[in-house]
């Protein structure tokens, strides 16, 4: 039984070194791509295009999960034997949500006065979003069964896919639209490539399946997760759209050039919290291992948010020899002093990384979509004062001041759920016979 057990769940270290590896592998390259090549070829303006565009997709792709991955990854790591049923019911979900995501981006960038090639930038922009979106379906269950390493093989081929159909359009052509067009047959192709995949091999999708009662049961679990997911794509991507329809294109432009460094080291929180540490944390609680959970939690925090922050001291003081390594146009200049303030974000993003999956593996997603509908709020409205007052930079300071409020709000909801037994059993579609 244990050995058994010790296949079909591999060591969270090995798993961790699987994803870590692979980031490894295509991380730079990727980030020379969408951060270097893209600012040097297209511009501070098409650049700027490029991250509003991608921004603004982003948050209304939102809607397609409506918390099905999260949902799904807890729930699925509580009861494998049910990754069938979650595949094929939310996978039709989730493409019919695809279409009427990306319709209403297109309507949404009209009303903002896009036109011409901008949009046709947010319609390649909404299909690589999309593609995007799909993908995280299923490597959430490649994180529900814990096979990152399947996980770690799909985003190395992902990123190569992204990137050769990218690159061939970027330098043919050196427009944001057409370079966004060859992202999205990019990730068209892997989109295809991992549900085949997970179809093949971890879910077999089945029309038999396929159930408005289960869809229905499932919706009152998933709305928290969907709100939650819905307000963190817009806490982390509503500044890029504010700053290009307050101030412009080139000024998106330049905070994109700071921000994406930031995004590049999302890596972390991404392959520890979500990837590693949630599902099994979603396991521990139902089995109501306390100590083990603990255990789990206080070793993610110690460790993330001791790396978190040396790295963002190292960042802070080498910004400006990497905005020049990017691209030595004094048009970026004004990124430096943006990516000094940002970097300071980034410890507390990391300890909000592990402290979510926590709240969420308890049962806690309401909670968290309340708070983060507030921190929503706060940022929208501090960017609505920060950007015309103080320019990118403004807009730098307004995403530090949410993410410290949210990590002791987490930190005082974990004690108190922990003080109260948040290891009793919850109930789940899962759970029910």
């Amino acid at each position: 039984m244990n050995g058994r057990k010790k296949e079909r769940f591999p060591s969270l270290i090995r798993n961790i070194s699987w994803l870590g590896a692979a980031n490894v592998a295509v991380k730079p390259f990727w980030f020379l791509f969408v951060t270097a090549a893209c600012m040097r070829l297209l511009g501070v303006s098409g650049f700027g295009v490029m991250n509003a565009a991608l921004s603004l997709t982003m948050i209304a792709t939102s809607f397609v999960n409506l918390g099905m991955t999260r949902y799904a990854v807890r729930e699925v790591s509580r009861a494998p034997d049910q990754a069938p049923r979650f595949f094929s019911n939310f996978m039709v979900l989730r493409l019919g949500n695809s279409i009427v995501a990306l319709a209403g981006a297109l309507v949404v960038a009209s009303v903002l006065s896009y036109q011409g090639n901008a949009l046709l930038a947010v319609l390649f922009a909404g299909l690589y979003a999309v593609g995007l979106n799909v993908t995280a379906f299923c490597r959430g269950i490649y994180q529900a069964l814990e096979d990152l390493r399947q996980e770690a093989v799909m985003l190395v081929v992902e990123k190569a896919l992204v990137m050769a159909c990218g690159l061939i359009l970027l330098v043919t052509t050196r427009t944001a639209h057409l370079t966004l067009a060859g992202m999205a047959g990019g990730m068209v192709a892997t989109t295809a490539l991992n549900v085949w995949w997970v179809n093949r091999h971890f879910a077999r999708f089945s029309l038999r399946l396929l159930s408005g009662r289960f869809l229905k049961s499932s919706v009152r679990f998933m709305i928290p997760f969907g709100l939650a997911g819905l307000f963190t794509a817009v806490y982390y991507r509503v500044d890029m759209v504010m700053i290009e329809a307050m101030l412009g294109e080139t000024s998106a432009g330049q905070y994109g050039a700071a921000y994406r460094i930031l995004e590049a080291l999302i890596m972390l929180p991404a392959i520890v919290a979500t990837a590693a540490v949630y599902p099994r944390l979603a396991r521990l609680q139902s089995t109501m291992d306390r100590t083990g959970f603990t255990k789990l939690l206080r070793q993610s925090l110690v460790g993330l948010g001791g790396l978190s922050t040396l790295i963002s001291v190292a960042l802070a003081l080498l910004a400006p020899l990497v905005i020049r390594f990017l691209d030595p146009d004094p048009a970026y200049t004004p990124a430096v002093a943006a990516l000094q303030i940002l970097v300071w974000s980034y410890p507390f993003f990391c300890v909000n990384s592990v402290l979510y999956a926590a709240l969420v593996s308890v049962n806690d997603e309401t909670f968290i979509s309340i708070f983060l509908l507030g921190a929503v709020v706060v940022n929208v409205g501090l960017n609505l004062f920060m950007i015309p007052a103080f320019g990118i930079n403004g807009a730098a300071y307004a995403t530090i001041a949410p993410e410290i409020v949210l990590t002791f709000v987490y930190i005082g909801r974990m004690r108190f759920r922990m003080a109260r037994g948040a290891m009793q059993p919850q109930e789940g579609v899962s759970e029910r016979p």
